[in-house]
């Protein structure tokens, strides 16, 4: 009797991972009507979040003297939420904090990316609010690039590095690796 219970398990597990039968895709391009469907390879139109994990180098260099002043290596967490416009478009709005330095980041942005399942690429260019609990606002910009791997069509993990150039009278420059867990909607 468990062998039987058994091969049935099986048979019926591997029987909902199968891919779907092929068929007709009736509808406009892009629609889902029909067998098939198109998730797989789009982007477009979700609304995602994610939280991100990593750490922060943060040196300050004084312009008069020139050389490094400072430099320090600090946990970075923080959250972004986004919306994917076009399969290669987004725009995405996010908070960090930088935790021994007691920093604040307010940033937005776009974010370009290019998919090639299960993987995606991605650059991104946000406008940066740096907010130090001691000290002025000061505003920044900061380019990025990241690589995900696609676990599922709601489901993602990636690696990403940014860098910070914040304007100031003192240069500030910010490393930020992080790695990330996205979630769509």
């Amino acid at each position: 009797m468990k062998v039987i219970v058994l091969i049935a398990t099986l048979v019926l597990a591997t029987g909902a991972f199968a891919d779907p039968e092929l068929g007709r895709t009736d509808g406009s391009e892009g629609s889902e009507y029909g067998k098939g469907g198109y998730w797989k390879n789009t982007q477009y139109g979700r609304f995602y979040v994610e939280g991100f994990m990593g750490s922060a180098t943060v040196d300050f260099e004084d312009d008069k003297l020139g050389a490094v002043n400072f430099s320090r290596t600090d946990i970075l967490a923080g959250l972004n939420a986004g919306y994917i416009i076009e399969d290669w478009l987004g725009f995405q709005l996010g908070y960090g904090h930088i935790s021994d330095q007691d920093v604040n980041l307010y940033s937005g942005g776009i974010r370009s990316a290019y998919n090639r399942e299960p993987f995606n690429y991605y650059f991104s260019l946000d406008a940066e609010l740096y907010s130090p609990s001691a000290g002025e606002d000061r505003f920044g910009i900061v380019p990025g690039v990241g690589a995900e791997v696609i676990l599922h069509k709601h489901l993602r993990v990636g690696l990403r590095f940014q860098r910070d150039f914040i304007f100031a009278d003192e240069t500030i420059k910010i490393n930020k690796f992080t790695a990330k867990v996205q979630v769509d909607f």
